[in-house]
């Protein structure tokens, strides 16, 4: 999942400038799911568990698309890990209040350590923001977006299983992606090519880029999901932590040894904070384990 926000930020970045249209392309994406259905799934009988299924789905394309305006208005490498900052501390409310999910201290002091260390690592201090702007603003709302559709999933996988549930709400999600067309910019695909912006139309790297950041996708969705539906959701929402923190060194190597295909400029006390918040989300999940 670290290397899909990269590959997010640069899809972003370099082929689609509008990030509507970009939660357009992964959505629709989605449809083929329900071909599974014809594989075992098991369609809800209860009418409350279908709506938890259908609002599940519409919070995850709210919550693409609030992340991916963060990610075009700041830098991934802090936007990205303050969406790990917020989700955890909305997941932990939510699991409580819905789920009643209730941590020891130990767990809830794990929680809180990574949540410190995400927001330490996503305050910028960069050429383009200093401190606090408003793309940190998206970062927040997508947090608490996700938390909603994470606490959804949840409660599914409990009333219908993993794999039932997870066809349901990906199955509805990329159903969502159809009602998209009532944005002008997603319409616009359709029309005459000469519509399209240059950073519209697609070079075959460019189209390479996006398929391995799908491929990547459904690989560490799949597997968070999975792991969401075997444990508290609040503490595999901390887990988040370490996706940032690899998140950081990524970024940190491809910005030194491939500037060309993806940069960020780091200053000396970024490099102290990134350094501190890492050995912190390092203390965090020992905590958890």
């Amino acid at each position: 999942m670290a290397l899909v926000s990269i590959l997010d930020k640069f899809i972003l970045t370099k082929t689609v400038n509008r990030p509507v249209v970009y939660v357009f392309y992964t959505c629709i994406m989605l449809l083929p799911v329900w071909l599974l259905s014809f594989f075992g799934v098991v369609f809800p009988s209860d009418f409350l568990v279908w709506l938890v299924i259908i609002f599940s789905s519409l919070m995850f394309i709210f919550f693409l698309w609030a992340m991916y305006i963060g990610f075009q208005k700041s830098e991934v490498s802090h936007i990205g890990p303050l969406l790990g900052a917020t989700t955890p501390l909305f997941v932990l409310a939510l699991g409580n209040l819905f789920l009643h999910e209730v941590l020891n201290r130990q767990q809830i002091a794990a929680v809180l350590i990574l949540v410190f260390a995400c927001i330490l690592i996503s305050f910028e201090q960069s050429k383009l923001n200093h401190g606090w702007h408003k793309g940190m603003l998206w970062g927040i709302l997508a947090g608490f977006l996700s938390a909603f559709y994470y606490v959804g999933s949840k409660y599914v996988y409990d009333a219908q299983g993993f794999y039932s549930g997870l066809v349901l709400i990906f199955g509805i999600a990329g159903i969502g992606a159809v009602f998209l067309f009532f944005s002008p910019s997603v319409r616009a695909l359709f029309k005459t090519r000469s519509r399209f912006s240059r950073k519209d139309k697609w070079s075959p790297r460019q189209f390479l880029v996006i398929a391995a950041n799908k491929v990547l996708s459904v690989i560490g969705t799949v597997l968070v999901q999975y792991t969401i539906s075997l444990g508290a959701v609040s503490i595999v929402n901390a887990l988040v932590g370490f996706q940032y923190g690899f998140l950081v060194v990524l970024v940190a190597l491809i910005s030194k040894f491939k500037p060309k295909f993806f940069r960020e400029d780091y200053t000396k006390l970024e490099i102290v904070q990134e350094g501190v918040a890492v050995i912190l989300i390092g203390i965090g999940l020992a905590l958890l384990i």
